[in-house]
């Protein structure tokens, strides 16, 4: 059966093989745990201490577990909308490698501001990572939110905005009460950088010559001789902080 979506201009589009994977396990997980009675959470909840248990398979495991219906349907819509352009632009593998490791890093920094005896569950961290890559993947695009209607706003900015939202309350909060803000921040940032990578190949290869001082030029022969003859003739103390560092370099070479 082929189901549909609609992209950021509200044209329809297919669904994708990856999305519709995790929309199934996470409502699966859902059904399971509310619905039929069994404790998730009990073991697959993360725990703000997980390493003192080695606990590592939470951090995979909170990712499929919600505290209730409005919290599974907030996420999955971002999934739902965002999801499959995402998918179709970095293909399959990759974007599971993208869910899961905005889920794991966004974890993890929520596990590092917090306390003993809290727990975090949610698919928030995997879906501000999608949500981060949408941003790095098409950065002009004009997205309508829900809660305004009539206020379309570039992916760019809204995600900064977000971010910026997020931040403060880690900021004030910490691990912050009932909404894990930092796992939301280190979701979004992991996923705008995979994509960003991953779209574009060289960037860090650009971005590193850029960065990087300029290797000088080689010293010619005529220079060198030069020189030293001015040293054999006038003394080394006749040589200029410019010629001493080009018969240094010369060394080196």
């Amino acid at each position: 059966m082929r189901t549909a979506t609609q992209d950021a201009y509200g044209n329809p589009t297919e669904m994708t093989f990856g999305v519709q994977v995790l929309l199934i396990a996470n409502i699966a997980a859902y059904v399971i745990e509310h619905i039929f009675g069994f404790p998730l959470s009990h073991f697959g909840a993360l725990q703000a201490d997980w390493w003192t248990t080695f606990g590592f398979w939470q951090l995979i495991t909170y990712q499929f577990i919600h505290q209730g219906l409005g919290h599974l349907f907030s996420n999955m819509l971002g999934l739902y909308f965002l999801g499959p352009e995402t998918e179709r632009a970095l293909g399959t593998n990759r974007f599971f490698a993208l869910y899961f490791l905005s889920g794991v890093l966004g974890g993890l920094g929520w596990s590092l501001l917090s306390y003993g005896g809290a727990t975090c569950v949610g698919a928030s961290g995997a879906i501000f990572g999608i949500l981060g890559a949408y941003a790095a993947l098409y950065p002009n695009r004009e997205m309508i939110i829900i809660f305004f209607p009539f206020m379309p706003i570039k992916a760019w900015l809204f995600v900064l905005l977000i971010g910026a939202y997020e931040f403060m309350h880690t900021l004030a909060v910490g691990s912050g009460g009932h909404i894990a803000n930092s796992a939301h921040l280190g979701g979004g940032i992991a996923g705008y950088i995979y994509a960003l990578v991953v779209a574009h190949p060289d960037a860090l290869h650009k971005i590193k010559e850029k960065f990087r001082r300029k290797e000088k030029p080689p010293v010619s022969r005529a220079e060198i001789d030069r020189i030293l003859d001015k040293a054999t003739q006038q003394g080394l103390h006749s040589l200029t902080s410019h010629e001493r560092a080009l018969l240094k370099r010369a060394g080196k070479q």
